[in-house]
């Protein structure tokens, strides 16, 4: 497990949603757009039980999750955090939660969809296995490495 450092705290922080990548039946990618919150070292979103994210996790629990910061680093490069894990999914609706993400998204007390208090509604905890991405969430020596990797165009 990954600790949840300063910087990814900060950028969690925001607004910014996440693109959820899990694996269908088929091995082909499915994606969506979540909504996520840091709470200690997981990340956790709502979402449907019977959604095709969730229906996908149960089967094979591995996510991936990136979320593109508004900023770019000193070398022009688009900030953005990607994060590996693991998803437990909790049944059951968790109105605090859903309205927790709600404020942070839309400013309102309550989550505006009927997934609030749904009893179809599931919450997704995603222990972190891998960050990278481009950002203060990783060492700059491990960027400069990977750039090394990319061949150069002539």
């Amino acid at each position: 497990m990954v600790s949840i450092s300063a910087p990814v705290q900060t950028l969690l922080g925001t607004d910014a949603v996440a693109h959820c990548w899990t694996m269908n039946k088929n091995g082909t990618p499915q994606v969506s757009v979540v909504w996520v919150i840091a709470q200690g070292d997981e990340i956790l979103f709502g979402t449907d039980a019977h959604s095709q994210k969730a229906l996908n996790l149960r089967r094979d629990p591995k996510v991936v999750l990136s979320i593109k910061d508004t900023e770019r680093n000193e070398r022009g490069y688009q900030r953005h955090l990607v994060i590996r894990g693991t998803a437990r999914i909790e049944v059951g609706p968790d109105p605090a939660l859903m309205d927790q993400l709600a404020r942070k998204y839309t400013g309102l007390t309550h989550h505006p969809l009927a997934l609030r208090d749904s009893p179809t509604c599931a919450v997704v905890r995603v222990t972190i296995d891998r960050i990278s991405g481009v950002g203060p969430w990783i060492d700059e020596i491990d960027l400069t490495e990977s750039l090394e990797r990319v061949p150069q165009l002539s």
